[in-house]
């Protein structure tokens, strides 16, 4: 418990430190693909913004919105402390920090046999594994205020109506990022990958998301495929396609994957199959698996997009309008 200013200072920095560290750690994790090892610096991260709230409100900082909009107007200066370890964690914490550490040595993610689901207290920060009780050990808040952190919406929390939605808009997007780039640019790397890499690897996981779909919805909670999805490293083939075939392609695999999945009931988005690293999940698991690789794959394409034009605009030749030309010769 807090006891006095001081200490609530002390820990609204610290607390606050710490939240931002595992944030930024969640997010690596899910660029590497590690999805189970994010999700647990996602909950770790609660429960340090959890604390930090707590901390906050106990030295008066949060009033009515009037008063708050003044003190952020005149500038929150807390008085500066020591903080003490950031990243300190509990008994729970550590323990699963070092299964995570166990199965990044072996270069794997956490199973779902190593990680079950997690929650947070939303009141004091509390971390919970497995069946969540009735009400916190801690504080007494009951089950309907934890924060959730479980394997089904490890990929996200969009519906089936998003989730298509996003599926849809896909194509479209694509297309306007390749507007107006010649082949030339379109082939050549930035970052390592270039947009055609990059498009033809969206199409290999769009047709790897279609079949385990299918699965699903054909079988009785069928256990997917094991092998992993086509790497980008796999996709440098493609930069030797014609662009027109690329965009074909993946126009024709969404085409497909949306045809299947357009009208399904509830029911049917909530059918599960056997992931060997998520254990059973429901197929709206693997639709935000789709959207949140691909929606991350457009924001690249974009960056791409903007350096290849400036690339481009940096390299031609500035041409002078035909009336200056005479006066330049004349100054000569």
């Amino acid at each position: 418990m807090i006891h006095d200013d001081e200490e609530a200072r002390r820990l609204l920095c610290s607390m606050s430190l710490g939240y931002t560290a595992y944030h930024v750690w969640a997010t690596q994790a899910r660029r590497e693909r590690k999805y189970n090892i994010a999700r647990l610096l996602e909950a770790l991260s609660d429960v340090k913004r959890v604390r930090a709230e707590r901390a906050f409100r106990t030295l008066g900082e949060v009033g009515k919105t009037l008063a708050n909009i003044e003190r952020a107007l005149a500038g929150l200066e807390p008085e500066t402390v020591a903080t003490g370890p950031v990243t300190g964690t509990g008994v729970l914490s550590r323990e699963l920090m070092g299964r995570a550490a166990h199965a990044l040595s072996e270069g794997r993610d956490l199973t779902a046999e190593e990680l079950d689901d997690l929650y947070v207290c939303g009141s004091c920060g509390e971390l919970m594994e497995g069946v969540p009780p009735a009400s916190c050990a801690e504080c007494g808040t009951v089950r309907e205020g934890f924060l959730s952190f479980r394997v089904a919406e490890a990929m996200g929390t969009l519906g089936p109506t998003n989730l298509v939605r996003r599926l849809e808009q896909a194509p479209e997007t694509v297309r306007a990022l390749l507007a107006d780039l010649d082949d030339e640019l379109l082939s050549r790397p930035v970052g390592g990958h270039s947009l055609k890499e990059l498009l033809g690897h969206l199409t290999d996981m769009d047709i790897v998301f279609r079949e385990r779909a299918w699965l699903i919805l054909e079988m009785e909670n069928p256990r997917l495929p094991a092998a992993h999805p086509p790497t980008l490293e796999k996709a440098a083939v493609y930069r030797n396609y014609p662009i027109g075939d690329l965009f074909d392609a993946f126009t024709n695999s969404r085409r497909q994957t949306l045809n299947l999945l357009r009208g399904l009931t509830p029911a049917a988005w909530h059918r599960t199959g056997y992931h060997a690293i998520f254990g059973t999940i429901p197929l709206t698991h693997q639709g935000n698996w789709i959207v949140d690789h691909e929606r991350g794959h457009l924001i690249e394409m974009a960056q791409i997009r903007h350096d290849l034009l400036e690339q481009r605009d940096q390299q031609r030749p500035i041409v002078l309008p035909p009336h200056l030309v005479p006066e330049i010769l004349e100054g000569e």
